[in-house]
């Protein structure tokens, strides 16, 4: 019996995730160098730089995309472990049973 081993053609999740922290270092060392530039290249703010820039790009990560609707969940999530809604039950009144 011949077996064939399929290749993933995904990136390891392990990976993925260094790629984007090495992506989000390289923008927040670009922010910060805009930073000081924007100051006239002053020395000794290099940590004031680069923690505004921290702030700003986690910022523009946590808000919605313009013209993004925001979905409003009214209901909390169902909770229960496997147990069904009780059915509501109406009231009928019993005319001429005595």
């Amino acid at each position: 019996m011949k077996v064939t081993v399929k290749k993933s053609t995904a990136k390891d999740t392990n990976e993925n995730s260094c790629e984007s922290a090495v992506d989000l270092r390289e923008q927040i060392r670009r922010r910060a160098y805009e930073l000081y530039e924007r100051r006239g290249r002053e020395d000794g703010h290099e940590v004031e730089d680069w923690l505004q820039a921290e702030a700003e790009l986690a910022g523009k990560r946590n808000k919605p995309l313009a013209g993004e609707a925001v979905k409003k969940n009214r209901n909390p999530p169902v909770t229960s472990a496997g147990k069904t809604k009780a059915k509501q039950v109406r009231k009928v009144e019993i005319i001429g049973a005595e």
